[in-house]
């Protein structure tokens, strides 16, 4: 199923003084992805909230927002019971999930780990117990488990990333874009670099780029491998920026998979994803 989005915003979303955040836009041209822009700043000033939605809104209505930042919050937290139940006893879809599939796939996870000599030489008869307890409501959500244990995708560092003040200015800020007319999964996504740069390539690579000893290298040799993917003549010292900065090369591959998510035709897995969150990267 290909959606005919023709411009494609990415954005790498950092605290609310806007002073780590960078932003790209592409266009589909020709069978191919265009970058026009990427910046840190926009009339001069760093992207705030309001400059962000100043600078989407000029773009029209053909465009699909992607932000490196968790644009739903663990279930507990969009819970309006007044009074909890439990986790063993709740009937959301997406605490049902985490306490049977989601632990599952943690436990796994520690199996593997303690039979390959994982990190601390945790035990396998220490890690089952463990894992129950790390899966939680309030703190963690599916997308993150299955991108983590079942792809591999992401380190176990992002595991629980969905609470804290970048969170918390995602949130507000997906707020503000449905306001603007913008829907989740439909012309709004939640992305992450790494996990695009991971299924696209491998964890090496998807690490390197910001680990390595010269990323500059690391980027450059992805961007020369991303065949889809070039610069328009007017983006200028985009590609300078992209290779110098991580915040903008980490905004110019959000804006990328939300091109590929149009292209290709990816779709939600079946599961508690719609509400819970979902993490868009190129499909198996």
């Amino acid at each position: 199923m290909v959606r005919r989005f023709t411009s494609f915003v990415g954005i790498d979303l950092g605290g609310a003084r806007g002073k780590t955040t960078a932003v790209t836009h592409l266009t589909a041209e020709g069978g191919r992805a265009r970058v026009q822009a990427v910046s840190t700043r926009y009339g001069g000033e760093p992207w705030v909230d309001a400059s962000i939605l100043d600078f989407v809104g000029s773009l029209g209505d053909d465009l699909v927002v992607a932000i490196n930042a968790p644009l739903t919050r663990p279930a507990c937290a969009r819970c309006t019971v007044p009074a909890c139940p439990g986790v063993e006893d709740c009937v959301d879809p997406a605490v049902v999930w985490l306490r049977t599939e989601g632990r599952a796939l943690a436990e796994d996870a520690g199996v593997n780990a303690a039979a390959q000599g994982g990190p601390r030489e945790v035990s396998v008869r220490r890690s089952l117990p463990q894992a129950r307890s790390r899966v939680m409501p309030y703190a963690h959500r599916a997308t993150e488990l299955v991108l983590c244990h079942e792809r591999g995708l992401l380190p176990t560092s992002h595991v629980g990333g969905a609470v804290g003040l970048v969170a918390a200015r995602a949130d507000h800020l997906r707020r503000r874009l449905v306001r603007a007319g913008f829907s989740l999964h439909q012309n709004l996504l939640e992305v992450s670099p790494q996990a695009t740069l991971a299924a696209l390539f491998d964890r090496r690579r998807a690490r390197g780029y910001k680990r390595d000893a010269d990323p500059w290298q690391t980027r450059a040799a992805i961007l020369e491998q991303l065949a889809d993917l070039d610069f328009a003549p007017r983006s200028r010292m985009a590609r300078e920026d992209a290779l110098s900065n991580d915040h903008c090369f980490d905004a110019l591959v959000a804006a990328f998979t939300a091109y590929l998510w149009a292209r290709d035709g990816w779709t939600l897995p079946p599961g508690p994803f719609a509400d819970d969150g979902w993490i868009w990267a190129p499909p198996r």
